[in-house]
C-alpha cells in the first residue's frame, strides 16, 4: 500500500506537469495564428472555359487546373478512396488522430525523422494557412488550427474543400481536374482502381506519377485498394480484380478536347485576353470560373491553320535555305541522367507544332546524327532541303518522327510567315483568326499586330468610297462611265501620294460618299485615318485586321465591333456581356439598302475590270463546287516581299497575308506569287 502511494503521487505529478506543458504549448503557439476564415470563406480559383461559336469547348484559361464540385456531387467511391488512403478515422476524430501521432512519435524516436500523421483536416489547414516545412512547431500549429476548423465546419464540408483543393500532379488541383487529366473521365466514370490511383497521389504526386515510375504508381494504387477493402468500402472480388488490372492513363493521348484540359495559348488566347481586359479590366480573368463564348468556328480555324502551316513550310522548302540551330548546347558527351535533365530543362523551348528537340552529332564523314530523348542511341537525321546544311556537334534542332516511328526529319521555323482572317459576312463575326506560323518563336500576330504598307490594296476601297450611294439607286444611270471618271480622279490622288514614299493618301471630303463620312465621324481615334477641315487623310500602313474592316464596311455597312472575338461572357450566375446587346446597326444610321454597294456593282464584267476584281469560278475552286460568286483581289508586292488576298462570297469575307522575313527578298519573293490563293482554293 505504501509502495502504491509512492507510485501514485509521482504519476499524478507527471500527469499534471505533462498537461501543464501541453497547455502552455497550446497557449504559446495559439498566439498569432492565421485566421481560419480563409478556409471557412473559401472561394476557389477555378478554370475559365472558352467555347467556339457552336458551343464546343475550345480551350481553358487557368493558373491551376481545378473544377469545384460540391461534396454531394462527388461519388462515394472517390470519397472512400481518399479517406482510406489519407485518414481512415476521418469521421471519428475531432481533427487529429492520437494513434497516428503515437506511431509518428515512435518513428521519430527510432529513426530521428518526422513521419506524416496529419489528418485530412490538418492537411487542409496546412495547405491554406501554413508552410510546408516539417517541424515540431508547425505540427503543433497545424493541430490547433485543425481543432478550430472542426468546430467551425462540418466533416463533409472539410472533406469537400480537401477533395477540391488537394494537389494531384500534372498541375491538377482537386479530384475533378485530376480525373480528366489522367483518365479523360468525369468522376462518376472512374473504376475503383482509377479512384484508388488518384487517392494514392497526395502522398507524393511526383513519385507516384505513372509517367515517371509506373511500378511505384501501381504498388501505391494496390495499397489503397487493400485499405478500401479493409475499411469495408470494397468487396474482395472487386479488390482482387482491380489489383490485376494495368494502370492505363491518358495524359499523352488526348483525343477529345471536351473530356480533357487544354490550356488555351497562342494568338487566339491573346486576343480573348485583350478583349476581356478592354471590357472588364486587367484583373478580371484572374478570378476564374468564367464561361466565354467566342465567334471562332473551331473546325474552320483548325483547317485554315493546317493549310497555312503547310503552305509556309512548302515555301520554305522552295527557298532552300537553312536557319541557324535553335541554340548550341556546348556538350559532347552526356551520361543518361545528364541527358534526361537536358531534355527536361529544354522542353519549354519546343515548337507549338509538336516538334521535338534533338542534339546534332556530326560524324567524320560529315553525316548528321541526332540524339533525342526517345532513344539512347544516335539516329539518322533526314533533310528535305536540296541544299546541304551546315551544323556542328552540339547544335540543337527541331525534328519530327515519321509514321513508321523510325526515320527522323529535320524541321525549322520557316523564313516565311503570315496569317488568315475570315469574317462571317452576315453576322460580322470573326470565324477564323490565324496569327502566324509559330506563337512560341514569335508572338507577333500577323493579323492584328504586323503592319504593312497596303496602299495598293486600298485602291479598290478608295474607289468605292468615292461613289455616291444615291447614284446607284437611280435608274438608267451609266455606272461604268461614272466609275471611269472616279478612277481617273483616284489615279491622280494615288500618284500624288507617292511623294517622299509617303504612306498617307489624302482625299477631299467632297469626293467621299456620305456612308463613309458617317463611318469616320462615328469611329473614335483610329490611328489609320484622321480628318481636317477639307480632307480625310488615310494612313495605309495597316494591319490586315484594319484593312479587312475597311472592306467589311462596304460589304456589311456596319461599324467594326469594339472587341474581336467575344460573343458572350458569364460567371455561372449571370451574363456579364452579350455582343447582341452591343450591336451597332450602322446601316440604320445611314441608308436602308436591300443590297450593299458592292453587290450592286458586281453585275457587270466591265465594272469588275475597273476594280481589278477577279470572279473565281469552279475552275479556280475545284474543292467546293457550290460557290456561285466568289470575288477577290490577289495582290503580289515583290519589292515589299508579300502576297495578299482579299476575297468574299455571299457569306464570308477572307483576308490572307504571307510575307518573307529575309534580307534577300528580291531573289526569293517570287515564291510568294499565288501563295494565298493556294490556301483559299482549299478552304472553299
Amino acid at each position: 500500500m505504501i509502495l502504491l502511494k509512492k507510485l501514485v503521487i509521482p504519476l499524478i505529478l507527471f500527469v499534471l506537469i505533462f498537461f501543464a506543458i501541453l497547455g502552455y504549448t497550446f497557449f504559446y503557439y495559439s498566439k498569432n495564428l492565421p485566421n481560419i476564415e480563409e478556409i471557412t470563406e473559401y472561394k476557389p480559383k477555378t478554370i475559365t472555359k472558352i467555347y467556339d461559336r457552336n458551343d464546343l469547348l475550345y480551350g481553358l484559361f487557368f493558373d491551376e487546373k481545378r473544377e469545384y464540385r460540391n461534396i454531394d456531387k462527388i461519388p462515394l467511391l472517390i470519397r472512400n478512396a481518399f479517406i482510406s488512403a489519407e485518414d481512415k478515422n476521418f469521421y471519428k476524430h475531432s481533427g487529429f488522430d492520437p494513434i497516428g501521432y503515437l506511431k509518428a512519435l515512435i518513428s521519430f524516436i527510432k529513426e530521428g525523422k518526422l513521419r506524416g500523421a496529419s489528418t485530412i483536416t490538418q492537411q487542409v489547414t496546412k495547405g491554406f494557412l501554413l508552410s510546408g516545412e516539417r517541424t515540431f512547431e508547425r505540427k503543433i500549429k497545424e493541430l490547433i488550427l485543425a481543432l478550430r476548423l472542426e468546430d467551425a465546419l462540418s466533416k463533409n464540408k472539410i472533406l469537400e474543400i480537401y477533395l477540391n483543393e488537394v494537389y494531384l500532379g500534372e498541375n491538377s488541383y482537386g479530384v475533378v481536374a485530376a480525373s480528366k487529366t489522367y483518365f479523360s473521365k468525369d468522376l462518376d466514370e472512374l473504376t475503383p482502381g482509377e479512384a484508388a490511383f488518384l487517392a494514392a497521389l497526395p502522398k507524393s504526386p511526383k513519385q507516384y506519377n505513372p509517367k515517371a515510375n509506373i511500378f511505384n504508381a501501381v504498388n501505391r494504387r494496390n495499397f489503397v485498394l487493400k485499405e478500401m477493402y479493409q475499411n469495408g468500402y470494397l468487396e474482395k472480388k472487386i479488390k482482387d480484380a482491380e489489383i490485376k488490372k494495368d494502370l492505363i492513363i491518358n495524359i499523352n493521348n488526348i483525343s477529345n478536347v471536351q473530356k480533357n484540359y487544354k490550356l488555351l495559348e497562342g494568338f487566339i488566347a491573346d486576343e480573348i485576353r485583350s478583349d476581356i481586359q478592354k471590357l472588364f479590366g486587367s484583373g478580371f480573368l484572374s478570378r476564374g470560373g468564367l464561361s466565354i463564348k467566342t465567334s471562332i468556328n473551331n473546325s474552320m480555324q483548325q483547317k485554315s491553320n493546317d493549310l497555312l502551316i503547310r503552305e509556309l513550310t512548302n515555301l520554305d522548302l522552295k527557298n532552300n535555305n537553312f536557319k541557324p540551330a535553335v541554340f548550341n548546347s556546348n556538350i559532347k558527351n552526356f551520361d543518361k541522367n545528364d541527358w534526361e535533365k537536358f531534355f527536361n530543362d529544354n522542353n519549354k523551348k519546343k515548337s507549338n507544332n509538336n516538334w521535338d528537340l534533338g542534339v546534332i552529332k556530326k560524324n567524320k564523314n560529315g553525316k548528321y546524327l541526332l540524339k533525342t530523348d526517345k532513344s539512347d542511341i544516335l539516329s539518322d537525321l533526314n533533310f528535305l532541303y536540296e541544299k546541304p546544311p551546315v551544323f556542328e556537334t552540339g547544335d540543337v534542332v527541331y525534328y519530327t518522327v515519321n509514321k513508321d516511328e523510325k526515320n527522323l526529319t529535320y524541321k525549322q521555323i520557316p523564313f516565311f510567315d503570315g496569317g488568315i482572317i475570315i469574317f462571317d459576312r452576315k453576322l460580322e463575326d470573326i470565324l477564323v483568326l490565324n496569327g502566324g506560323f509559330n506563337y512560341l518563336s514569335s508572338n507577333l500576330n500577323m493579323i492584328t499586330e504586323r503592319k504593312e504598307n497596303f496602299k495598293k490594296a486600298m485602291i479598290p476601297f478608295f474607289l468605292f468610297i468615292m461613289l455616291d450611294q444615291n447614284l446607284l439607286l437611280k435608274p438608267n444611270i451609266n455606272i461604268l462611265e461614272i466609275l471611269n471618271e472616279k478612277k481617273k480622279l483616284l489615279e491622280d490622288i494615288y500618284r500624288n501620294s507617292f511623294i517622299n514614299n509617303s504612306n498617307i493618301i489624302e482625299i477631299n471630303k467632297k469626293y467621299i460618299n456620305e456612308l463613309v463620312l458617317n463611318y469616320l465621324s462615328s469611329t473614335k481615334e483610329k490611328n489609320h485615318f484622321f480628318t481636317n477641315t477639307d480632307e480625310v487623310l488615310f494612313n495605309t500602313q495597316l494591319t490586315l485586321y484594319d484593312l479587312l474592316n475597311y472592306y467589311k464596311l462596304l460589304l456589311t455597312e456596319n461599324l467594326p465591333s469594339e472587341n474581336k472575338l467575344l460573343k458572350k461572357v458569364s460567371d455561372g450566375k449571370k451574363i456579364l456581356y452579350n455582343s447582341k446587346d452591343n450591336y451597332y446597326d450602322f446601316q440604320n444610321q445611314s441608308y436602308k439598302l436591300s443590297e450593299t454597294i458592292l453587290d450592286l456593282l458586281l453585275r457587270n464584267k466591265d465594272i469588275l475590270e475597273v476594280f481589278n476584281l477577279k470572279k473565281f469560278s469552279e475552275k479556280n475552286f475545284e474543292v467546293q463546287k457550290n460557290i456561285v460568286n466568289f470575288y477577290g483581289w490577289d495582290i503580289f508586292e515583290k519589292e515589299k516581299g508579300y502576297n495578299l488576298f482579299i476575297g468574299f462570297d455571299n457569306s464570308k469575307i477572307i483576308g490572307c497575308y504571307i510575307t518573307l522575313d529575309s534580307l534577300d527578298k528580291e531573289n526569293t519573293s517570287n515564291f510568294l506569287y499565288n501563295s494565298c490563293l493556294n490556301i483559299v482554293k482549299k478552304l472553299f
